[in-house]
């Protein structure tokens, strides 16, 4: 009888509540275990999935109902039980389905035929090996007291160092240390630039052991990666981006996540939304393995972590190469044009300081948080505005390829300066991105060599590689950039930086934004003078009386205010934060689901919210938007609570027909 047949129940790469059962074929019932992969058909479609269930047919299910599996595919590694128990618990904490968890983790492309070929030829890189470096005396005195706390039984050590300390060296000595325990490493960094730029440093000191894991490697890459993370054959170090986390690691001994503050660890889209950080934390205490947390700006999430006793806290304030003597400078943009001394999107004095530090043969970078030649374009005659057909955002101008662009969606227009409104001729330029900060460097400098690093030219692998290798080297001498910049490299010879319109840092609709400003301008920072000579940061801004551009300019991170404000306005880390985010093509459809889950919601006497909210872009990709915060205490009952805000989104998904999408984001970033 088909009821006493053999089923299994197999996660697909979907988001569904549940598996999914199918009978085993007779010829297959012993072939295939929890952990296989098999083919399936699903609603007509063909899937790989993971059998996560073996056993007779779930009670409740008509066997007509019921599908045979296509085929087990044993050329793919098996799924350890360990590994599915650690999907279950990211699916649980994140709000989300094990299918969601499964994709994320399991890429159909890693299983798909590869051009064998391809993979063979491909040689593997070599590098130079290098002695061992000699630890300073405060790098020891870190190092020893990151070990004790480790021998002692506390599992997650935050490292709060200054920049330019020296934390490579001693995540280095640790993982020496663990491998040679024959236990394996995990090293995050929340950039695949980064990833690029310690590669050779790794390699030289590990060689073959070093693995590298990131998403711009090839499919056939990836795959090979993966076969030698299975493979067990022997303890290896990985440098990966949060993805890393994901992969079946056997045996680590130690987790690093350097600059764990920084806002690239969190994933946004799709499920699972997760914070590599908080995620390293979850895969420690799975693999029990110690975790280190390193930044010379940690996050409140972490300090609080580390005053309540939960990590241990090591600190580092002193530099490799002593104490440099930067010199900070505030530039009041107020004044400046009102002397007449500025020339484009500089004031003169900060012009004049560059041409010291090139008359001098030092290197310089400029930041700037937006990409692109202009923000926006206008009409003079009109004020019509060109904006993005999906998006309710204004169009950048990139003139290096004529085009308007939408940096939400991607939409892109070949410019026309004729108005779309009027018809007048001559739209006006508003605003200065990376683009044409790069043009004026070259007509301030004309003999420097000019580069710039954003996403525009980094998505370009070699493009990204040869600029960082022209400025390491000296043969650029400017280098103009968005957010990558400020993450973590070390160039000998840079002595100023400066940052151009820092009001728009400190001017996002976040309950961050205080503390995201002063990570990233601490940051800049210490970009100048690593080795101890002496630089300078300059920052030009409108508001020069804002707190927080006086607080990065003092060298100050206060986190004591800002955790104050955070406890006052009771903001994580004091409570946990829940994101429900509405999407629908139609903007009436989006409001009548805002009205149910407040209804719903004003329901839950024990849970804090705050919503309907309507963010300043209000639609992205033709869905109009409209977001609830749900706040949760931090107590026994918060668990619970999260899952019955869990059950009321699973059930007011179907609240509509056709249903209304509703993003859920825990911790959100």
């Amino acid at each position: 009888m088909s009821s006493d047949r053999i089923c299994v129940d197999v996660i697909l790469p979907l988001r569904l509540s549940g598996e999914v059962s199918y009978f085993l074929p007779v010829q297959l019932q012993d072939a295939v275990g929890v952990g296989s992969w098999v083919a399936v058909t699903f609603h007509g479609r063909r899937y790989l999935a993971v059998v996560s269930r073996k056993g007779p047919l779930p009670a409740g299910l008509d066997p007509a109902a019921v599908h045979e599996i296509d085929e087990l595919k044993s050329e793919l590694p098996v799924i350890s039980a360990a590994q599915m128990d650690f999907w279950k618990n990211i699916a649980d904490y994140y709000l989300c389905t094990l299918g969601e968890v499964f994709k994320s983790a399991c890429p159909a492309q890693f299983f798909k035929q590869v051009e064998k070929k391809r993979s063979l030829r491909k040689k593997l890189p070599k590098y130079e090996s290098c002695p061992e470096a000699v630890l300073s005396a405060a790098q020891q005195e870190a190092l020893d007291a990151i070990a004790d706390y480790f021998a002692g039984g506390m599992k997650t050590v935050l490292l709060d160092a200054v920049t330019a300390a020296g934390k490579t060296e001693i995540y280095m000595a640790l993982a020496r240390s663990t491998l040679q325990k024959g236990r394996g490493v995990l090293y995050l960094v929340p950039e695949i630039a980064m990833s690029r730029q310690l590669e050779d440093r790794l390699g030289a000191a590990f060689g073959d052991r070093l693995l590298i894991w990131h998403s711009r490697q090839t499919p056939a890459v990836r795959k090979d990666i993966y076969d030698k993370i299975v493979s067990g054959d022997r303890p290896y170090i990985m440098l990966g981006t949060r993805s890393a986390l994901l992969l079946p690691h056997r045996d680590v001994g130690l987790v690093v996540v350097d600059e764990e503050h920084d806002g690239s660890y969190k994933q946004t889209d799709p499920a699972p939304r997760y914070h590599g950080r908080d995620l390293a934390v979850m895969f420690g205490l799975f693999h029990r393995a110690d975790i280190l947390l390193g930044s010379a700006t940690p996050s409140l999430e972490s300090i609080y972590n580390a005053r309540t006793g939960k990590y241990g806290l090591v600190e580092l304030k002193e530099r490799y190469y002593g104490e440099p003597d930067i010199k900070t400078v505030v530039i009041d943009m107020n004044r400046a044009w009102k002397a007449r001394d500025v020339k484009g999107s500089f004031s003169m004095k900060l012009v004049n300081m560059m041409r010291a530090a090139l008359d001098r043969k030092e290197q310089i970078m400029v930041f700037r948080s937006r990409r692109s030649y202009s923000s926006y374009v206008q009409c003079p005659q009109c004020g019509w505005v060109p904006r993005c057909p999906s998006c309710n955002v204004a169009l950048s101008y990139h003139k290096f390829k004529n085009m308007l662009s939408c940096h939400y969606c991607g939409y892109q227009t070949p410019y026309e300066p004729v108005c779309g409104n009027c018809g007048s001729e001559g739209l006006t330029l508003r605003g200065a991105g990376t683009e044409k900060l790069e043009e004026e460097l070259q007509q301030l400098f004309p003999d420097a060599v000019v580069a710039r690093f954003d996403a525009d030219v980094t998505a370009s692998a070699r493009e990204e590689k040869k600029i960082l290798e022209g400025f390491r080297s000296g043969d650029i001498d400017i280098m103009v950039g968005t957010q990558m910049i400020t993450k973590g490299f070390d160039f000998a010879n840079l002595t100023l930086v400066a940052v151009t319109n820092a009001d728009t840092i400190v001017s996002m609709q976040d309950f961050r934004c205080d503390e995201k400003a002063l990570q990233l301008l601490s940051q800049l920072k210490g970009r100048a003078a690593r080795r101890g000579a002496g630089g300078s940061f300059v920052i030009q801004t409108w508001q020069s009386d804002y707190p927080v551009l006086r607080d990065a300019a003092a060298g100050r991170y206060d986190s004591d205010t800002l955790l104050a404000q955070r406890s006052a306005f009771a903001f994580p880390p004091y409570v946990r934060l829940v994101s429900l985010t509405v999407r629908d093509r139609y903007e009436g459809r989006v409001f009548t689901m805002a009205g149910e889950i407040k209804s719903r919601l004003s329901g839950m006497s024990d849970i804090e919210f705050m919503g309907p909210m309507t963010p300043a872009v209000n639609k992205i990709q033709g869905y109009f938007i409209t977001v609830f915060w749900v706040k949760l205490a931090k107590n026994a009952s918060a668990r619970a609570a999260k899952k019955r805000v869990a059950a009321l989104v699973e059930e007011l998904r179907t609240f509509m027909k056709p249903p209304v999408d509703i993003v859920v984001d825990v911790d959100p970033y």
